[in-house]
């Protein structure tokens, strides 16, 4: 049964790692450029000593039509004034005035195992030498971390349901990770 790793954390992971796990199993989040920094929710659960991360994913048009929850995924979301939304932001409208503002993805489907070594930690506290890019980015990650750790523990239940499924039908459900193929890397990879 898979339990939080300590605290929720961000962090990076190897690109290298990210890879080698994408070329196995292309479900994977992996993009060759403009992912070097691309945090992942650092939700480390560990099952019998062995740590997975579960994702992160940017909101896109697409999480509009989405249900906050489903067996699967939850959308991050703020419910903010219309008027605060800039032209990129995703948002749907709820009352004339105000919408839901769709932060995030937490995509369990996508949860991939990490090797100690192979991910560093992100920072999501002020600090003096922050641009305002970094400090707007920080304020997203907060933002994001504090809507999770209310539902952490529906999280975990839900990872670790999928996970088991997979594991005993050895059936991989559509958009999902396989989660056997990836194990194999992580255990055979130097």
């Amino acid at each position: 049964m898979f339990v939080l790793e300590g605290n929720l954390t961000f962090i990076n992971i190897d690109q290298d790692y990210l890879k080698r796990l994408h070329d196995v199993c292309t479900e994977v989040y992996y993009k060759p450029r403009g992912y070097e920094n691309k945090p992942y929710i650092g939700i480390l659960i560990n099952k019998e000593g062995r740590k997975y991360v579960i994702p992160l994913s940017s909101a896109k048009e697409k999480h509009k039509t989405w249900k906050n929850v489903n067996k699967e995924c939850y959308l991050i979301y703020e419910y903010v004034k219309k008027s605060c939304m800039g032209e990129n932001e995703i948002w749907v409208e709820t009352e004339p005035d105000n919408v839901k503002h769709i932060l995030s993805v937490i995509d369990i489907k996508k949860i991939i195992p990490i090797v100690d070594g192979l991910y560093s930690r992100v920072n999501i506290n002020d600090d003096n030498s922050d641009t305002d890019e970094i400090r707007k980015y920080k304020d997203l990650l907060n933002k994001e971390y504090v809507f999770i750790l209310k539902i952490i523990d529906e999280i975990i239940d839900k990872a670790n349901k999928l996970y088991d499924k997979q594991m005993e039908h050895g059936k991989i459900a559509k958009f999902c990770c396989d989660f056997k193929k990836l194990e194999k890397v992580a255990d055979h990879y130097k």
